[in-house]
């Protein structure tokens, strides 16, 4: 019963019956429609890392986002995408939840120790804090849910069904 009671809450929050907030200031004001990118080659070994995040916002509380990373290493190239959604209970704290898919290009398939896998498939969530605009920190989770034999980050040799992370974020 708690735990109907919890997601009758939290659906009455997310549909904006009340714009009110735990920590009681203001929402967050509407941002817009958002694009960041970013991207950087790694000379030595011909390594490239980009990513795109587009941001829209729902309400003044809520977030919807795609985020994309394009890695490209010497034996394969992998795309890790993900749609999540974030629920902000003020200027800086919010909750995040979402789903992940992560493929895995090899550039060489005729090698047969690499032969191509199927998509990793997870769902994220965490908790979030926006320091300022140009730093934010997040503790997350990320559990796979299909049977893909490569673990998360791309890891093709230690199999990583879940995997717990803190990470910070500096914006330049």
């Amino acid at each position: 019963m708690k735990l109907y009671l919890f997601f009758v809450f939290f659906i009455f929050q997310t549909l904006g019956f009340s714009q009110t907030n735990g920590f009681g200031k203001e929402p967050r004001p509407n941002e817009g429609l958002q694009l960041e990118s970013f991207g950087y080659p790694i000379f030595f070994g011909g390594e490239q890392h980009s990513s795109f995040h587009l941001k829209y916002p729902i309400t003044n509380t809520i977030r919807a986002e795609l985020n994309t990373f394009y890695d490209t290493y010497i034996l394969s190239d992998r795309i890790r995408t993900d749609i999540q959604f974030k629920k902000y209970w003020d200027d800086n704290w919010y909750l995040f939840s979402g789903m992940e898919s992560e493929f895995s290009f090899n550039k060489y398939p005729g090698v047969e120790s690499k032969k191509q896998a199927r998509p990793r498939i997870g769902v994220i969530s965490g908790l979030g804090y926006e320091v300022n605009k140009n730093f934010t920190m997040e503790a997350q989770s990320n559990f796979q849910i299909n049977n893909a034999p490569i673990g998360a980050y791309g890891e093709h040799l230690i199999p990583m069904p879940q995997v717990y992370t803190l990470k910070g974020k500096i914006k330049f």
